[in-house]
């Protein structure tokens, strides 16, 4: 439904945008009509622009400079953001240093206050959750600026809810690592051999049929026929098929070379390309892409779904999904840091400590704009402050309290779906309150379960000496159905801290076990991750031990959309037994005897800080909405992901924080 919001009905002339405006404004002016005088001005509401059909070019170049980064003349901005986030922003002469409220202590809300408070402003940020900075930077851990309790059986062990890989094509994510001295290594999203070099030895299981995906790619017959797709595709690996209809679009802003590496084309022709890639598919989903355009049949798009992780993608933006394909190559090298991505706002937050305000969840806002009188705004004016803002605290550690702050300008990096719930005067333009109201946040969720051996790494050898520690017949039992299916075997390893597991969980998990009792071969893998189409989806080991643990914590499952409300509905305890009968049909049930009870989930959806994992948009929003997103209103500005192509990475979270403290500091 999403794709076609700008169908025709039928006989009327009208889309169906269009029938809600003009049925809306009816319905308003006879109210208005039929109302009695106010008996006081009421503030003016800013008139909504005329609905257009479609998106013009100079929308759709706009945003295809947003998505490249640079300005009106296609002039890169990136070394200048680099230069900010290096040396700092510029000297301003006879600059006053400003009073400056920061709303949200994220990656964005931390390297804006950062950039101000170097350059002589006096800054304050308000962070509503009551311990803890970072917003969706979040690692599981013992101990950091939050002082968290220990989440696992082993004290070392660490695992990440939110961000845990950094692409070395974000050139601003890679300096700041870099400024802060923090240790970074390889993540392995795809599982590599003793060498380094990518093994493609991971697990799909799909529609019954368990195949490694080295395999899968030389011989995709087996698993393709069982998605019913045709004869004609039936020896084209999943991801071949996608290639090929996606890069014709490519062609648009790149060219393939004589070594057959797609390049990019020369940076005014890659403007204009995406460009004209926005406008024509700007307003389609990824499923009426692949088949409206692409010509694919259902079957084949579900195979294509299920295993490029797509399926939760479908109805939503065709632009999405290509920017994520089209901009991080295959070959591009992913990086995570040593103890935890986390470590990134702990540097930062040691920078600012001093100006940051936990426990202040901001409910309302009032700004002065000489342009939009309004009696609601008593605590504003021409001669200051320029910004009022209310707070309210959640109470850990005493009292509910309130607390008003003051200052000459605002970043917002509240995320707009919990932006919905603050109140603010005067009324915004039209098109960013659309934008608050209607921006796409989309959920993701991940459960992960800790185990005393990393299980993932062994050959057939390491299972049966380490099976033979539990019972020397345990081995054959495993790989001949006969283990005992009723949780007796849980956490069975002497490597298992005791202590942790429950008569309660071991019953949990014997209700929910695996009912396939077959025993697939050690999977042997460094890194990387397998696929599924059960609840699990993606399932992700760690790239390297934890200096000093035997163990380590798996990413049982990952998923996102329509996948992850499945899991949403779970308590956080529930899902765990799940997760681990996901893991088991994919690796066999043996995984257990290593399991060591402990285990963390991370739903961003009911996270009451983030609302939503990130703006995955609309068909149509990247036109529609997006433009209007960055620009200030008054002396309100606005970073966060969210504001740029990138949401979700934090490379888009400093690309808006550099260019609000670039407006901060020189309006």
């Amino acid at each position: 439904m999403t794709e076609d919001h700008e169908a025709v009905t039928a006989g009327s002339g009208l889309s169906r945008r269009s029938f809600t405006t003009a049925a809306g404004t009816a319905a308003a002016a006879t109210a208005l009509a039929a109302a009695p005088a106010a008996a006081t001005p009421v503030q003016a509401v800013p008139a909504a622009p005329a609905p257009t059909r479609g998106a013009d070019f100079d929308r759709c170049l706009a945003v295809a400079r947003a998505l490249l980064v640079v300005d009106d003349h296609d002039r890169p901005l990136v070394p200048r953001y680099e230069r900010v986030l290096q040396d700092g922003l510029p000297a301003q002469r006879k600059a006053t240093p400003k009073k400056v409220l920061v709303i949200g202590a994220g990656p964005a809300g931390l390297v804006a206050a950062l950039l101000l408070k170097r350059a002589g402003h006096h800054v304050t940020v308000l962070e509503a959750n009551g311990n803890r900075a970072g917003g969706r930077i979040k690692t599981f851990r013992r101990g950091g600026h939050e002082r968290a309790a220990q989440p696992f059986a082993d004290p070392r062990q660490y695992a990440e809810a939110g961000a845990m890989r950094l692409p070395s094509s974000h050139p601003l994510v890679m300096g700041l690592i870099d400024q802060l001295d923090l240790k970074k290594r390889r993540f392995h999203y795809v599982d590599v051999d003793g060498d380094g070099r990518p093994a493609n030895r991971t697990w799909i299981y799909v529609n019954g049929i368990r195949m490694r995906r080295e395999d899968y790619a030389r011989t995709p017959r087996r698993i393709n026929r069982s998605f019913g797709v045709p004869r004609a595709r039936w020896d084209t690996p999943a991801s071949a098929i996608l290639r090929s209809v996606l890069d014709p679009v490519r062609d648009e802003f790149s060219t393939v070379d004589a070594a057959g590496k797609r390049v990019d084309k020369p940076l005014p022709e890659r403007v204009q390309g995406w460009a004209r890639v926005i406008q024509r598919f700007g307003d389609w989903s990824m499923f009426r892409f692949l088949t409206e355009h692409a010509g694919l049949d259902e079957r084949t798009v579900d195979l294509i779904g299920t295993l490029e992780n797509l399926t939760s993608r479908l109805p939503l933006s065709f632009i999405h999904s290509f920017i994520g394909s089209s901009l991080i190559s295959p070959d591009t090298a992913f990086w995570e840091l040593e103890g935890g991505t986390a470590v990134l706002p702990d540097a930062l937050l040691a920078k600012v400590r001093d100006t940051v305000r936990f426990d202040r969840r901001v409910t309302r806002v009032e700004y002065h704009d000489p342009d939009r009188p309004s009696s609601d705004t008593r605590h504003v004016g021409r001669k200051g402050p320029q910004v009022w803002v209310d707070t309210v605290s959640e109470g850990r550690d005493g009292p509910v309290v309130r607390e008003q702050f003051t200052a000459d300008a605002a970043v917002v990096t509240v995320p707009f779906s919990g932006l919905r719930h603050v109140q603010i005067s005067p009324l915004m333009s039209y098109r960013k309150r659309r934008a608050v109201t209607e921006l796409h946040y989309d959920c993701a969720t991940k459960v992960l379960l800790e185990f005393s051996r990393r299980w993932w790494e062994f050959t057939e050898a390491d299972w049966k000496r380490e099976l033979g520690r539990i019972d020397p017949k345990l081995y054959d039992d495993y790989r001949t159905g006969r283990a005992p299916a009723d949780g007796s075997l849980l956490g069975a390893h002497p490597s298992v801290p005791a202590g942790h597991i429950t008569p309660g969980q071991r019953t949990h998990y014997a209700a929910n076990r695996a009912v396939s009792r077959d025993q697939p071969e050690a999977a042997h893998v460094v890194g990387g991750g397998s696929v599924s189409d059960s609840a699990n989806r993606f399932m992700y080991h760690p790239s390297h031990p934890v200096p000093g643990s035997s163990g380590g914590v798996v990413l049982a499952s990952y998923s996102w959309a329509d996948d992850a409300l499945r899991w949403d509905s779970l308590d956080d305890e529930a899902r765990y037994p799940h997760a681990l009968c996901g893991l088991q049909q994919v690796y066999g049930q043996r995984v257990e005897v290593f399991y060591t009870g402990a285990g963390r989930t991370q739903s961003w959806l009911r996270d009451p800080y983030a609302y939503g994992e990130a703006s995955v948009l609309l068909p149509g929003q990247h036109t529609e909405l997006l433009p209007s997103i960055p620009v200030p209103e008054g002396p309100m500005h606005f970073a966060g992901d969210h504001t740029s192509l990138k949401p979700a990475w934090i490379e888009g979270a400093l690309e808006s924080a550099v260019r609000a403290a670039l407006e901060v500091h020189t309006s």
